[in-house]
This record gives C-alpha cells, sequence and structure tokens, in this order.
C-alpha cells in the first residue's frame, strides 16, 4: 500500500470519532490526540490535497481537517499558548507542501468550510482566528460538573440503575434516589458510556433521567432513540436515551422546577443558530443557488440577553416578520407564525445580535421525475417525465416537463402573490469521472453524463479511479465487463472500493487479451453501459518496447 493509500485508510478511520466529539461542542485542543498522530493526519491531509485539492479534502475529510491543522498550529505556537504566533510554515511542513500564501490562504478557507461541514461557527473574523481557537487548550478541565460526581457516579441504562462508587475503596453499590437527587426533582443525565454528564450536555446521544411527574421540554422538538427500564428503587423515575444535536438547553417542566426550570445547556449553542433542513434535489435558481422547500428555524443559545429576529425580502425591503425576545422564553415556530403563505423567493433572516442569512425558498414546491435517476442512453441521458407541485397559493408552470436525451435543465415559473420567482429543474443523473490516481499529481476529468464514458487503453495505463454518481443509489453497484461484439458474456466483474470509486487498473489486463471491453452496471434490473474502452497501446507495453 502506498503513501496515498494508506492515508487515505487513516482519515476514513479517524474521521467518524472525531467528528463526533466536535460535533459534542469540543475544541480540537480537547480532543487526545498524539503529536505523531496529528504529524500523521497533517502529511495525509497534504497527500490527498495533490489529489482532490483543499477544497475536496474538507468536504470529504472535514473532522481531519479541523483536528490536524488545529493541533500543527498548537504546536507551533507551543507553550505557553500564543495566538501571535505563525503556524503556516509548520502546517506546510508538517503536510508535506510548498509553502505560500496562495495555500495558506486555500487551506484556511478548507478550515473554514470543514466547520460549516460540521455546523460548528469560527470564532473570530478570520480563518487564522478560527484554526486558533480550536488549537487553544481548554482553560478548566474541571469545569461545572466536578471531577468527584463523575468518577463515583454512574448509569447502566439496561436494568442496573445508578450506582455509586466509594473513592477510597473503590467498592460500588446501587444508589437510591434521595442519595443523588436534590428533594426528588433534579434531571440527571449521563453520556452514551454512562459517566454522569454533570454541567453543560453534549450534542449527542444522552441518556436522561428524570421524575415520571415531571415532562422534558426543549427549545427544540426532542428526539427519544431509546427508552430503558430501571430498578423498583426508582419506580417512580423515567429513563430514556435523547438526541440532542438540535437542542439548545433541556429542562423540566414541573412545579418543584426552578425559577429558571432547570435549564441545561447544551454545549456548543451558546450563539444563535439557523436551521435549513436539505435543499430541494435537482433545483436551484437560474443561477445556481439552492431552493428551500421549508422556512428555516431560529434557535436562540437559552439564557435572559434579548436577540431581535427579523425576516425580510430583500429585494423589496418588506418586513414579514419581526420579534424580540429572549433565549428562555424563545420558540422557533414563532418567528413565521403570523406571515402570509406560501414563502416564495429570497428571504433574509437576521438575529441581532448574532447571525444575517439570505436563502431562497419555494414553501411546499416538489419535484418528481421517473426515471430516477436518469442513467445514459445513446446520445445522451435517458428521456424523462417530471411533475411539478405546489401547496396552494402557487402557481408553477409548467407543472410537468418532458427531457429529451439531449436536455438535462429546463426552467419553470413560480408565482406566489406578487412575488414571481425563475428556477432551474435538474432531474437526478448519472455522472461519471476519472480521478488521478492517488500521489501521481494529476487532476480529475470533468463530470460527463452524454452517453457512455469513452476511454481508450491508454487511459487504463495511466490508471485513476472511475467515480460514478448515482443520485439516489445508496449502495455502489460491481461493473460487469464485456467485450467483443454483442451478447457477449461477462469476463471480469470491478467492484467498488470503500469509498465508491473503481480502480481502472485492474481491468487492464483483461482488457489486453480481450480487446475492447463495455463497462456496464445493472440498476432496478436493468442492463445500462457507462463506459466503452477501445484503441490500442502497443507503445506503452514495456514488453513490446524495442
Amino acid at each position: 500500500m502506498n503513501g496515498a493509500a494508506a492515508g487515505y485508510g487513516l482519515l476514513d478511520l479517524l474521521e467518524y470519532s472525531w467528528r463526533r466529539e466536535l460535533e459534542a461542542g469540543k475544541a480540537a485542543g480537547q480532543l487526545e490526540v498524539e503529536p505523531s498522530l496529528a504529524q500523521a493526519v497533517a502529511m495525509a491531509l497534504g497527500e490527498q490535497s495533490r489529489v482532490l485539492a483543499v477544497g475536496g479534502v474538507a468536504e470529504k475529510w472535514p473532522a481531519c481537517v479541523i483536528v490536524g491543522l488545529a493541533r500543527i498550529a498548537a504546536e507551533a505556537c507551543s507553550v505557553p499558548f500564543s495566538a501571535a504566533t505563525s503556524f503556516w510554515p509548520a502546517w506546510h511542513r508538517a503536510a508535506g507542501l510548498r509553502p505560500s500564501g496562495q495555500s495558506a490562504r486555500q487551506w484556511g478557507s478548507g478550515f473554514l468550510a470543514a466547520l460549516g461541514a460540521l455546523r460548528l461557527q469560527p470564532a473570530g473574523p478570520t480563518a487564522d482566528d478560527a484554526v486558533l481557537a480550536h488549537a487553544a487548550p481548554p482553560q478548566d478541565q474541571n469545569e461545572a460538573g466536578s471531577a468527584d460526581g463523575g468518577d463515583h457516579l454512574r448509569l447502566d441504562p439496561f436494568g442496573g440503575g445508578v450506582t455509586l462508587t466509594d473513592t477510597a475503596s473503590g467498592q460500588a453499590r446501587a444508589a437510591l434516589p434521595e442519595e443523588v437527587a436534590d428533594d426528588g426533582g433534579r434531571l440527571l443525565a449521563f453520556d452514551e458510556n454512562g459517566a454522569l454528564a454533570d454541567g453543560a450536555l453534549p450534542a449527542e446521544a444522552v441518556w436522561v433521567l428524570h421524575p415520571a411527574s415531571a415532562e422534558l421540554r426543549s427549545d427544540a422538538p426532542l428526539r427519544i432513540l431509546l427508552t430503558s427500564t430501571l430498578p423498583l428503587t426508582w419506580r417512580d423515575w423515567r429513563l430514556m436515551q435523547l438526541d440532542l444535536r438540535e437542542a439548545s438547553w433541556l429542562a423540566l417542566s414541573d412545579a418543584e422546577a426552578d425559577a429558571d426550570g432547570g435549564r441545561r445547556v447544551v454545549r456548543g449553542r451558546t450563539k444563535p443558530v439557523l436551521h435549513t433542513g436539505l435543499p430541494i434535489p435537482g433545483v436551484t435558481t437560474v443561477t445556481g443557488r439552492p431552493v428551500f422547500a421549508s422556512p428555516p428555524e431560529v434557535l436562540l443559545p437559552p439564557g435572559q440577553v434579548t436577540f431581535r429576529v427579523e425576516a425580510r425580502m430583500p429585494e423589496s425591503g418588506t418586513v414579514l416578520a419581526s420579534v424580540a425576545a429572549t433565549g428562555d422564553a424563545w420558540r422557533p415556530d414563532v418567528l413565521w407564525r403570523n406571515v402570509k403563505r406560501p414563502l416564495l423567493g429570497e428571504v433574509t433572516v437576521t438575529v441581532t445580535p448574532g447571525l444575517r442569512r439570505t436563502m431562497v425558498l419555494a414553501e411546499g414546491l416538489r419535484v418528481t421525475s421517473h426515471p430516477a435517476p436518469r442513467l445514459t442512453s445513446a446520445r445522451g441521458l435517458q428521456p424523462t417525465e417530471v411533475m411539478i407541485s405546489a401547496r396552494p397559493g402557487m402557481t408553477v408552470f409548467p407543472a410537468a416537463i418532458v427531457y429529451q436525451q439531449e436536455t438535462v435543465t429546463r426552467a419553470i415559473t413560480c408565482v406566489a402573490g406578487p412575488v414571481v420567482q425563475r428556477l432551474a429543474v435538474t432531474p437526478p443523473h448519472i455522472r461519471l469521472r476519472v480521478d488521478p490516481e492517488p500521489g501521481s499529481g494529476g487532476t480529475a476529468t470533468g463530470w460527463h453524463h452524454a452517453g457512455p464514458l469513452r476511454l481508450t487503453h491508454d487511459d487504463l495505463w495511466r490508471g485513476g479511479l472511475l467515480r460514478v454518481d448515482l443520485p439516489g443509489v445508496a449502495v455502489s453497484p460491481s461493473i460487469t465487463v464485456t467485450t467483443g461484439d454483442t451478447r457477449a458474456e461477462p469476463v471480469q466483474v470491478l467492484d467498488p472500493m470503500r469509498d465508491g470509486r473503481y480502480p481502472l487498473r485492474r481491468i487492464l489486463d483483461t482488457v489486453t487479451i480481450h480487446g475492447d471491453a463495455k463497462l456496464i452496471i445493472t440498476i432496478a434490473g436493468a442492463g445500462v453501459t457507462i463506459a466503452t474502452v477501445s484503441g490500442t497501446t502497443a507503445a506503452n507495453d514495456p514488453w513490446t518496447m524495442t
């Protein structure tokens, strides 16, 4: 395995676990990362940036970009931590890259893009500030939750209940509610491993234990992952596992709650957040901007700070809604409660202080195409039919479109009241390209969709990885290689790698022996030729050179 391939595997291995910790509110400086591992990650990221470019690396491994760059920056700033120290030379050395101002800007932009991919807010106005904020070591590892509490109080969520450990003897015993709860009304939280989550709650799966007489409440709908049983001594209590990634606080609503409701803050939610959901697949503005089918949710951090939340149409200046509220009193549906629906066109949401975001809405718009995805045909893509619908109050023209083989995108017009919005509709379709061989320094080909991709024997000698983009298909299919005339029997099956790409070198010997070939995938029981291989390469064959 060459260095590039090994680095690829290392990044895949680390991405999931680091992503979870970053999304839970931890900074890169708080993670346990050995210096040698940080160096290996930096080198792997540098290698992959030669293949995918910095933007592609940040898109594929955002957590590795954040942790790798921040930890190298931390070492460069050394101890005591100095934010004034320049870390870019150290990063380029660690990543094996030639230092330049342009490269520093690219990696700075990549770091910000990685933060955005994980829904993390950058600290400070520049990329350097954002990197240094993640590089800084934690100020105090022993925050609101004391070390003693975390050490001796644990949860067995599957019938064992809460246990107390004597720190002197190390002996554990079952705990009673009155031993660990304040007046029977305390909200107890534990992480996935059963450790007490005192102070701020992690923005991930959390076990919550509370009196059955009280109801849980939050600023976002609570997603229950599991409910579990407790020992008989806890019969008046409830235990469930919640997903807190969408919430900024959690509290009990009962008569015994404190004046502030005993609210527990979720880490990483100290600033306003805008939740947009996913854009409408295949629908953009005519200039390529995404379009959303529902208005965004504004989530405010808990507390008594007053925020002004406003939504307006930037082109006309029309104010749709303007609400002032504290984080504790805020409910996400308040902003849109009295707004005339459906919403269409550009809408700017501003939270003062905090954020400003402009997005394009076509509320309730639905697009259905058949077949989906469109596959290749002789002259382009399969013909397809698209049906477009909208909620009452919005008109769409045309409401049905037929796409011929050579047509990829068609325009539609949406009207809601005085607002007219032109949109582009591109039904999901197959795309193919060849990524360069890892470590080769080459560049990827452009995306291809107009008929089968035409490859030559020379392309196989150069190698590379065939990428087949099939929207809506969860598992990459195997490629059947056939040679000779029509109805030829398969001579090889090419399976995808872990990342879904297909190594072209693996069919080189087959094509050399059998001649021209077709690459076929089967979708919904039908075989489709996605690529052909033709041409000769005797001049490149080292065994035939004179």
